[in-house]
């Protein structure tokens, strides 16, 4: 019995520091309209120095994928909280005090999107290795997702009080309170490898595994080109703010639960068919609601194309991790597939700037289409197709 409730304990708070390593990603996500557009009122800069400033700790979080799969495994998920946790907070408080150099702004944010990929990419190791690792992303990503309402909320208030200071005060407030909670989890520092009996074997790097790595970011990035400009469409449609923000949040809120979707289904049917399914769903949302006249259509088409991104994002997490039995490829994936998010933006605004919103669904079904045949690229082999391959 001890030991049973030992196990549950021990996923409570594996459960509880991915949740917390994972909503410091989606603090980003927060933070970034409000960032952008209180820099470029604040400081006065130009709309693209100012987006680039709220785009850097993705670009940050993508460059942790060079440093997570060796870290994770020399160092336990404590140690790595310790470390980067701390240069996390201080990176956010340096910048409460530095937002009016841009150069030094740049690297603090850099450095902080570096320390959330390292932490999201050791989490993802620890949540692959252990036991129900779909639905634990399920829940991770859900919650997440849930939270970020409440931080979109809580920088506001601190932009409306005391501007960039405050966004960034805020920031480094929640990241301390978010690496507190990383911190119930212990885990045991990875294993010692001898000289003479090495226990890790080295990582392999194949088509399979480039293909899921590919297809993660593919995926979050083109599924995310609509998302920049939901309102301007909804504007387009006669749709003011105030109900264009009622529905549109409503509806990013229900997502979440979408998470847990994914999960299930990963461990019940596998990765594939779920994956499909929702690649072809997405497609078929923004197509619909990229070339809609009718209000009333819009908000039903950004069920599926919303949805589907929070569904497959568990999924993805999960094929990723189990590549290997050690996590390592969940710990470089992670990283590199939430990056998505700005290139999605940066894609986003090249596209809409030429030929306008309504090739959105054009653009979003051959990203899905690309991640259809990388998808067919990641399928693992049989045992027969491995006997004639040797």
């Amino acid at each position: 019995m001890s030991a049973t409730l030992s196990r549950l304990l021990a996923l409570k708070t594996l459960i509880l520091a991915g949740a917390a390593a994972y909503s410091m990603s989606t603090l980003f996500s927060a933070m970034k309209p409000i960032v952008l557009t209180r820099t470029a009122e604040q400081l006065g800069l130009s709309d693209g120095l100012a987006s680039l400033i709220a785009a850097m700790p993705f670009v940050g979080i993508a460059s942790a994928a060079l440093l997570a799969a060796p870290l994770v495994t020399r160092l336990s998920l404590t140690q790595l909280t310790c470390t980067f946790g701390a240069l996390l907070i201080a990176a956010e408080l340096v910048s409460a005090q530095a937002f009016e150099s841009v150069p030094v702004t740049l690297l603090l944010q850099f450095l902080a999107g570096l320390s959330v990929g390292i932490l999201m990419g050791a989490t993802s190791k620890v949540i692959a290795t252990s036991d129900s690792a779909d639905e634990v992303f399920g829940v991770v990503d859900m919650t997440a997702v849930l939270l970020m309402s409440v931080m979109i909320s809580t920088v506001s208030i601190a932009v409306e009080y005391n501007g960039l200071e405050g966004a960034y005060l805020a920031a480094a407030g929640i990241s301390a309170l978010f690496a507190l909670l990383m911190l119930a989890h212990r885990s045991p520092a990875p294993t010692p490898i001898a000289s003479d009996s090495p226990t890790l074997e080295p990582l392999h790097v194949g088509i399979r595994e480039l293909s899921v790595v590919a297809m993660a970011v593919t995926f979050v990035t083109f599924s995310g080109v609509g998302f920049a400009y939901m309102f301007t469409i909804a504007k387009d449609l006669g749709m003011g703010y105030a109900v264009a923000g009622e529905q549109i949040g409503w509806l990013l809120f229900a997502s979440a639960f979408a998470c847990l979707a994914g999960g299930w289904c990963s461990a019940r049917f596998g990765p594939a068919r779920p994956l499909a399914a929702a690649f072809i769903t997405c497609a078929v949302g923004w197509l619909i609601a990229s070339t809609t006249q009718s209000q009333i259509i819009y908000i039903a088409a950004l069920v599926p194309a919303v949805f589907s991104l929070q569904f497959c994002f568990p999924v993805l997490l999960a094929l990723s991790g189990s590549l290997d039995r050690d996590g390592r490829w969940a710990a470089i994936a992670t990283p590199v597939q939430t990056s998505g998010f700005a290139w999605a933006a940066i894609l986003a605004g090249q596209v809409v700037g030429v030929w306008g919103t309504q090739v959105i669904g054009i653009v979003t079904s051959a990203g899905m289409a690309i991640c259809l045949a990388l998808l067919w690229l990641s399928r693992e082999k049989t045992p027969a197709q491995l006997a004639r391959a040797t």
